[in-house]
């Protein structure tokens, strides 16, 4: 990333949600680490900003926690946060400034690592994905929000980031995911398509108006009706989550 996305992350910093959302696609991230992180495991949070994820899973789960980010400002937020601030030192996530494309970490020195809303802002998604099952033991856990190039939500946000001075967003296809798992040794725990529903929503005035979010999104419903038909229609996801495993161990 460069400079001008670095700048726009410092920028939004003290505003970033900090709260894990109670509608299905945000419990998701927080169940799946919730679901293969041990304690005492050292994870590493790619792309973590003010730490939403990276806080709790050093605070909840007992983890050995590592938040990287581009942006200082995000990670000055994260310093700044009440439970961060009253937890003992051992306990805090250790925030480090670098990009996703060369994380400062050591082969095979970590048990999870997981980035989410990251990798589709990163044209070399390769290189990026590369350097997580990198830094995993062999036996370690990958978490990974991939967006999908099948899905019309794309028009909207490539349009929103090429405004803020952003070279775009790089979608890719399932063949090309499963390409790239293939070559990196991995093998796929986990595949959950998101997001066939929720384009909708990005239809002027559809959120803003109606209650169409409220049913597509339905609070307490794991999967939710978005989550349900998106399984049905995979190739018309907004995301992919994938859980890898690296051979090994």
């Amino acid at each position: 990333m460069n400079k001008v996305e670095q700048q726009h992350f410092d920028a939004c910093a003290s505003v970033y949600e900090t709260e894990i959302g109670e509608e299905y696609p945000q419990w998701l991230k927080w169940h799946l680490i919730e679901k293969y992180a041990k304690h005492g495991d050292r994870v590493v949070d790619i792309g973590g900003a003010n730490g939403r994820h990276a806080l709790d899973a050093a605070l909840k789960v007992a983890c050995e926690t590592i938040c990287v980010d581009i942006s200082e400002g995000m990670l000055k937020q994260l310093k700044q946060r009440p439970d961060y601030l009253l937890a003992e030192v051992e306990s805090r996530p250790t925030p480090v400034v670098a990009s996703a494309l060369e994380l400062p970490i050591h082969d095979e020195t970590v048990d999870l690592a997981w980035s989410y809303a990251t990798l589709l802002l990163i044209p070399d998604q390769q290189t990026a994905i590369s350097e997580m099952v990198r830094i995993v033991k062999p036996g370690g856990i990958v978490i990974l929000d991939i967006g999908n190039v099948w899905n019309l939500g794309w028009l909207y946000w490539r349009r929103f980031y090429l405004k803020r001075g952003f070279p775009g967003i790089f979608p890719m296809s399932r063949r090309q995911i499963g390409k790239l798992v293939h070559a990196l040794g991995c093998q796929t725990l986990e595949d959950i398509p998101t997001g066939i529903l929720s384009q909708i929503l990005l239809l002027p005035y559809i959120d803003k108006v109606t209650r169409l979010r409220d049913r597509i999104h339905k609070k307490g419903a794991y999967p939710d009706l978005d989550g349900r038909c998106s399984k049905l229609l995979p190739i018309f996801a907004n995301r992919y989550y994938l859980v890898l495993r690296k051979k090994g161990g």
